[in-house]
């Protein structure tokens, strides 16, 4: 077999099940680290060694046998990379810092492998794995640092009775839902998907696979990772549904697998990740459905739209620019067609309706919490900023808040300094907070370091990236030909939708902590699609088209590379 048939091969298995490929892999490394750079096993170093020693002989073989090497020629190739290895598990041992390692073997590997494979052939293919399988190799070394108390969003602590990681191991313990009402618990208010994949995780792997206490939980940080990687396999599956290639696909790709927003919900335990991985499921199949109307596909918009709101209430965002598309579908097919596409409206609802609401209905029934319910913060927290009218702070561009790229809070801990402002402005928030969540500011960082340099670079980067997303969303929505008008007016009204969402929310909430851009990581992939589709529409042959070109490639690079030196400083 040549190379060209490998790699087509390969290419095929991975296109036909992508989130069961990324399912797979996780599964499989997840006994090499179980979540923390200090779980890997002793005996990890030798198997991953011996695994290593059969690829570089496999590979010898398949030089000589397929390629004409001599046999000389292999012995020696495979002795000098096997005393390679062998040099290189001294080191490993030795080291402070083996997450870097596996960082650093994880790369060689996907790099290794994408040049042993038919570039030519498969170009665009090839350099999208490699763009995803290096975004994948931080987010597991940020796994790899990050306990999973380290940059948590309300997770509190296992052995409590609140929060997140309260929640799952009530569900763990008591085997059945909350039997009060769930007011009177912090954050017990959530419908209970996540908690109940987390809560069977830990049972699996304490019980049947006698995987320690601390390690089992530790381990929740893998589930997160796999949830993580499905948001960029269908953030992919988005740019090549609108033809995006080349530079326009490899632009929005890194700048989806190297956001930073990605990398944080590789880490956090808590159900925001597991809801952004099935909002961006749905999204791609209603687009799917849009192009074949079948019962297969809006069944499995039902399915993504039920769960993620059994996962997070707020998913249901997405519902309206669903119902949007099925309006449209539905008027222009009416008269061929109606019968039809109204059993499959119904056999949606009869599946989509019950799984997300049936939590908050039960709740509602037994204890008369309101279906919207949401916990509310106390207003003589420091971080209350209700006193500045919400007209002010929408409109507050004043420039003391660019002092720092990091997000401002008005309080002392003990690690961090003593701010004299919350931030206020959502825009100025979720430009900062994208990029370094909550609890990344300058104090992370050695005094005087260069990443703090690198960081005020990486936020005005996002800014001018943000912009152009914005910009490029108004063009290509009054450009004809970049794409159909109903699959632009779905993507703009999901876009509308959460940051509506996001803005009645800060109204409603005045906290800082509300204004966090986990709320809606989802725009990052519009905005990152709406840039390739506006570098798909751009005339090439112009100055100006070369150098729009040219010039968001360059930010795209630096993009990439400003968050992998940031998140790899993190220790």
């Amino acid at each position: 077999m040549n190379k060209g048939k490998i790699t087509e091969a390969v290419i095929e298995l991975l296109a036909k099940h992508p989130y069961l490929w990324a399912l797979g892999l996780c599964l499989f490394i997840d006994p090499f680290f179980l979540g923390a750079a200090e779980n890997i096993p002793n005996n990890a170093l030798w198997l991953e060694t011996f695994m290593t020693v059969g690829a570089i002989t496999a590979f010898g073989y398949y030089k000589h046998r397929y390629e004409g090497i001599s046999t000389k020629r292999v012995v020696i190739f495979i002795a000098l990379l096997i005393l390679a290895d062998i040099i290189a598990v001294r080191l490993y041992t030795q080291s402070q810092s083996k997450a870097m390692w596996h960082f650093a073997g994880g790369c060689s590997v996907i790099v290794i492998l994408y040049y042993l494979a038919d570039i030519k052939k498969y170009r665009t293919q090839l350099n999208a794995l490699l763009i995803m399988g290096l975004g994948f190799c931080l987010k597991l070394y940020y796994v790899l640092v990050t306990s999973v108390y380290t940059r948590q969003h309300d997770v509190r602590s296992f052995g409590g009775d609140s929060g997140h990681a309260g929640y799952i191991e009530y569900l763990l313990f008591e085997h059945k839902l909350p039997d009060f009402d769930i007011r009177e618990r912090w954050q017990f208010c959530h419908p209970p998907l996540h908690h109940a994949i987390s809560a069977l995780w830990i049972y699996v792997n304490e019980n049947i696979m006698q995987v320690g206490h601390n390690q089992a939980r530790e381990s929740l940080q893998t589930l997160t990772l796999f949830y993580s990687v499905c948001i960029i396999i269908s953030a992919y599956k988005i740019f090549r549904y609108f033809g995006l290639n080349g530079k326009a696909l490899y632009i929005p790709l890194m700048i989806v697998s190297f956001h930073p927003a990605f990398i944080l919900f590789s880490g956090s335990i808590n159900n925001d990740t597991l809801s952004a991985a099935l909002v961006m499921g749905a999204v791609v199949c209603t687009l799917k459905w849009y192009r074949e109307q079948s019962l297969k596909n809006i069944m499995k918009i039902a399915l993504c739209v039920g769960f993620a709101m059994m996962t997070k209430l707020s998913a249901a965002t997405v519902a309206p620019p669903i119902a949007l598309v099925f309006l449209i579908v539905f008027i222009k097919k009416f008269k061929e067609e109606w019968k039809r596409l109204l059993g499959q409206f119904v056999c949606f609802g009869i599946v989509c309706v019950p799984l997300g609401l049936w939590f908050g209905v039960r709740n509602y029934i037994k204890w008369k919490v309101p279906l919207m319910y949401v916990q509310k913060m106390d207003k003589s927290e420091l971080q209350y900023i209700g006193n500045m009218p919400f007209l002010k702070r929408i409109t507050d561009f004043s420039l003391h808040q660019y002092a720092s790229p990091y997000e401002q809070w008005a309080y002392l801990d003990e690690s961090r300094a003593v701010q004299n402002y919350n931030e206020h402005n959502p825009l100025i928030t979720i430009m900062k907070n994208s990029l370094f969540g909550e609890f990344i500011n300058e104090n992370c960082f050695h005094s005087g370091s260069y990443v703090n340099t690198v960081s005020n670079i990486f936020f005005w980067l996002n800014v001018i990236i943000a912009g152009t997303a914005f910009v490029s969303m108004i063009v290509i929505c009054f450009k004809k030909g970049a794409a159909k008008l109903t699959e632009k007016m779905f993507l703009v009204s999901f876009y509308i939708m959460m940051m509506a969402s996001f803005y009645k929310t800060s109204a409603d909430y005045p906290f800082t902590c509300t204004m966090n851009f986990r709320y809606i990581t989802p725009t990052v992939i519009i905005g990152a699609a709406y840039i390739g589709l506006a570098l798909k529409a751009i005339n090439k042959e112009t100055i100006g088209g070369r150098y729009a070109a040219k010039s968001l490639y360059g930010e795209a690079i630096l993009f990439s590379f400003s968050s992998g030196i940031i998140y790899l400083s993190l220790c």
